[in-house]
């Protein structure tokens, strides 16, 4: 179960919880030795409270609370934005094709991901069929094994993402606004989304301890316009699945890296900020017809589209 500012609070040696029959105030076991991981990051006024999820070990009959921070800079956010005009952004797309592709023309497939979570839904579906009590309690183990590998596959991308734009001196990460996300990706099963929120929602602690903030903008039309400054034509008939052709000037592109262009574009112009775009690799651009699998373009082995 997971709790937020509102259902939970932190004392030194108990936290208070919303349950349906009213708050309990069950007490903590920590360490002896001082100071504690609790002490460091719960209990200091360097770092706020964000979420903590309760859980419940089925084998010892345990409960235990795992707490996310946020670091803080006294009564500031170290990452609060400064409105600098010489900061630059790294923009961030989320989508079906790509898990995460960012403006530098790095791809986050997250294929074995989706494997992962088909498989173990395949492994759900073959327990159940047993009905017993055995394959009650494997189920729980399943769950929670599932759940810890989700998160710790989440985690990676998140710091990879982190250290993407801590490389190319980027003082900004910008996400799609995800509140309507079902909507926009009807086709896109749960775990994906899942994947989408906990992404944002780790990139949003992990940044700003590297001295960069992480902002949101609205998704209208970015996977539909033309990244390239000179055009920002918008059709929808510029993007078909993972190819992007740009009806009016003829640009062609993978499409999520011209949509993770495009939002970290819609930023930086608002904040007369610079676009972080693939410095790697000349003109910065994924080859519509190369199937990226991971890693960052490299200007020697996938050469740029003319003209840009």
């Amino acid at each position: 179960m997971d709790y937020d500012t509102r259902s939970a609070t932190f004392y030194r040696n108990k936290v208070s919880l919303a349950t349906v029959e009213g708050r309990v105030e069950p007490s903590f076991v920590l360490p002896a030795d001082s100071p504690t991981p609790y002490e460091r990051y719960v209990l200091s006024e360097n770092y706020e409270f964000c979420e903590s999820t309760l859980r419940y070990d089925v084998a010892t009959g345990e409960f235990y609370l795992n707490i996310s921070t946020r670091r803080t800079d006294g009564d500031n956010e170290v990452s609060e934005d400064t409105g600098h005009p010489d900061q630059t952004v790294l923009g961030i797309d989320l989508g079906v094709n790509s898990l995460a592709v960012s403006s530098t023309g790095t791809f986050w497939q997250g294929d074995d991901y989706d494997h992962w979570c088909r498989e173990f839904e395949k492994r759900r579906g073959e327990m159940q069929q047993h009905g017993t009590q055995a394959a009650h309690k494997a189920l729980l183990r399943l769950g929670k094994c599932e759940e810890a590998w989700r998160k710790q596959y989440i985690h990676t991308v998140a710091n990879e993402i982190v250290s993407e734009a801590v490389e190319h001196d980027c003082d900004v990460i910008v996400f799609e606004d995800l509140t309507d996300i079902r909507e926009r990706l009807p086709q896109a099963k749960w775990h994906l989304v899942w994947a989408f929120r906990r992404l944002f929602e780790y990139v949003s602690y992990k940044a700003p301890e590297q001295g960069v903030s992480v902002e949101q903008v609205e998704p209208n039309h970015t996977s539909q316009r033309c990244s390239r400054t000179d055009c920002g034509f918008t059709h929808s008939n510029n993007r078909h699945g993972e190819h992007f052709h740009c009806q009016k000037c003829g640009y062609e592109v993978n499409a999520d890296y011209n949509g993770a262009k495009n939002i970290g574009l819609r930023y930086a112009r608002k904040r007369t900020h610079r676009l972080r775009s693939s410095p790697k690799s000349g003109s910065g651009d994924a080859q519509v017809d190369v199937r990226i699998t991971g890693g960052t373009l490299n200007g020697e082995s996938h050469q740029p589209i003319a003209g840009d």
